[in-house]
């Protein structure tokens, strides 16, 4: 001890120093108060310091403070070491910042949510497909903070992408070093609830900046792989299967090669799902519209494989939500609209028995048979192996034979309903409505032994017994009838059609018309009967539901119905509003028969003079 009066070394402790007397307590006192005081006055200072730049920056301070702890408070021991290659527990875990990703489509509906990791500066990684189709990608922190996400890396071979957060902010706490495989890996979960594990490398495969290995800790917990407290790759739960190693350029190396526009725009833009979306959020669309639409949109590639495909987007939804604008179309009268704005290919595409069926059965009950035929024929293609459904579509194919023979019977084009009659027998030879549609032909053709012959030809089931009496009926009359027109035409009607025969082998479809004077034929008829039409020709007054017209008149070589045949007659040159393709058969024709009507029946006779 030294006196501090005399500064003479002493020997041992004592209160007073022996040689001048001096205090020795005073000294350390003051020494211990004055050491005291400087502490205090440097503890103040600090506060005052911290206290000065959290005024100064508050917010900024403060979120960069939490997010910092929240990433310490992520790193922690296993409860269960593992042991690294020499047998010593060691396990390598790293401060995560974890936050959620959000991806949105086009129409801001939501895709998906999913924790990420987020590394300095600002990077995170994510499986490419589950991107497919976000037009929005943001960020939110656990401060609150939230980013939009500003690019990205990801090599045509890659599985997985880096995506940032703007570069010029400090985000992360941890950063991305590329995998040693001199090191131990450790699984780090971004679940809390979930164990840190060591993880064996093996089965690795080679990705452009990415090495594949086998591993899942966890079907549904993301994670990081970590090596000397640096993140080197990553686990993705339920979004894809595998870990996946990093063997690029550290993260602090890094810069983003593209945006996410251009990954929209690159990986589902144009595609088919694009589509439904634009098509379900135009909100000038009217229903029809929005059908037509979705139902050309399944033209284009799909590009969202069904494991990834959202909800909202999936062909159940879709088609769903197109099965009921049909419904509402019916409500509102529209459906002649639809089927005349879609080619049954296009319908095709959309692959849904239910919506085609539905769409081929109201085609057949408004007598667009071709329309129907076109998708029966192209579900019974698609549908080969499916025995039930294809009896259900046969059945319905029939119906339709059935619907269209009798009304081509009952407008009394022959021809057409010839035609059609081959394809039903081709089709189904054995079915006994189409065989009796044969026999109406015969009589509408006046050939009664022809169809009294096809008659006898088959059994008839019980509920077709009434329309095989109706033609054994007819077959009598017409063997009385023989040297007579017979015209059969839909019972109760008012028009009666007909077809006639002109020059130069032309058919010509007529009405028969009690009150008109002079038979009528259209322009176009005609010039195929190579008719000039010139000013030269006299012109008469013509009365017609448009109102009076002068027509030209011209003088038909003949015209034979059923045989019996009229030369030169008179006719003048009329399109009929809304039926330009047909004449009129006038009393100038009919005043050569003695004609006989039976409404009821819908039976007409002309028995020439």
């Amino acid at each position: 001890m030294i006196c501090p009066q005399c500064h003479n070394m002493l020997d041992l402790p004592a209160s007073f120093c022996p040689l001048c007397g001096a205090s020795l307590h005073r000294s350390g006192g003051r020494i211990l108060t004055l050491t005291a005081v400087t502490v205090l006055v440097m503890i103040v200072g600090a506060y005052g310091y911290v206290k000065y730049q959290l005024n100064r920056e508050p917010d900024a301070a403060r979120q960069a403070v939490t997010e910092q702890l929240q990433a310490r408070s992520i790193a922690r021991q296993p409860s269960e070491p593992p042991q690294d290659r020499a047998g010593t527990a060691a396990a390598s875990t790293a401060a995560i910042l974890v936050a959620e990703l959000t991806l949105a489509d086009v129409n801001d509906h939501k895709i998906l949510s999913a924790p990420v990791a987020v590394l300095t500066p600002g990077w995170f990684a994510f499986p490419a497909r589950s991107g497919v189709g976000a037009y929005s990608w943001q960020v939110d922190l656990p401060s609150g903070r939230r980013f939009d996400v500003e690019g990205g890396i990801l090599h045509d071979t890659a599985p997985v992408g880096l995506w940032q957060l703007p570069a010029a902010t400090t985000i992360g706490q941890t950063g991305l070093m590329p995998w040693s495989p001199d090191q131990p890996v450790t699984w780090q979960p971004l679940d809390e609830q979930q164990a840190v594990q060591q993880v064996p490398i093996r089965g690795t495969e080679n990705l452009g900046d990415f090495v594949r290995i086998p591993f899942q800790a966890s079907e549904e917990t993301p994670g990081v792989l970590v090596q000397n407290g640096q993140v080197v790759g990553w686990t993705f739960g339920d979004l894809m299967p595998g870990g996946y190693l990093w063997t690029g350029n550290r993260g602090m190396d890094l810069a983003a090669e593209f945006y996410p526009e251009d990954f929209y725009r690159l990986t589902f833009a144009g595609s088919r799902e694009e589509a439904f979306l634009l098509a379900l959020a135009n909100e000038d669309f009217n229903d029809l519209q929005r059908l037509e639409a979705l139902t050309t949109a399944h033209q284009l590639e799909s590009r969202l494989n069904p494991a990834e495909t959202p909800d909202h987007l999936a062909p159940e939804a879709i088609h769903a939500i197109m099965r009921n604008l049909i419904g509402r179309l019916e409500m509102q009268g529209r459906m002649d609209d639809l089927l005349a704005s879609l080619a049954p290919e296009t319908v095709l595409t959309v692959k849904d028995t239910n919506f085609i069926s539905d769409l081929a059965g109201i085609a057949i009950d408004l007598g667009a048979y071709e329309f129907a035929n076109a998708l029966i024929e192209g579900l019974q293609e698609a549908d080969q192996d499916q025995p039930v459904q294809r009896r259900n579509l046969q059945g319905m194919q029939a119906t339709l034979y059935h619907s269209w023979l009798d009304r081509l019977l009952s407008d009394g084009d022959l021809d057409e309903a010839r035609a059609v009659h081959q394809q039903a027998v081709e089709r189904f030879p054995r079915d006994p409505a189409i065989h009796l549609a044969a026999v109406e032909l015969a009589l509408r053709e006046q050939n009664w032994v022809l169809a009294e012959g096809l008659l006898a030809t088959r059994n008839y089931p019980i509920e077709l017994r009434d329309r095989v009496s109706r033609l054994q009926q007819e077959i009598s009359a017409l063997k009385s009838q023989e040297g007579r027109i017979v015209i059969r035409f839909r019972p109760g009607s008012r028009i009666i059609p007909v077809v006639a025969r002109l020059g130069r082998g032309l058919n010509q479809r007529f009405i028969i018309d009690t009150g008109a004077s002079i038979v009528t034929v259209p322009l176009s008829t005609a010039r195929q009967l190579g008719i000039d039409i010139s000013d030269n020709l006299p012109r008469r007054l013509f009365y017609s539901a448009t109102g009076v017209q002068h027509a030209v008149e011209i003088t038909l070589p003949f015209i034979a119905l059923d045989g019996w045949v009229v030369e030169n007659v008179r006719a003048l040159v009329v399109d009929l509003p809304g039926q330009s393709d047909v004449g009129l058969l006038g009393m100038n024709y009919l005043s050569n028969f003695q004609m006989d009507v039976d409404t009821g029946e819908g039976l007409m006779t002309l028995t020439p003079r």
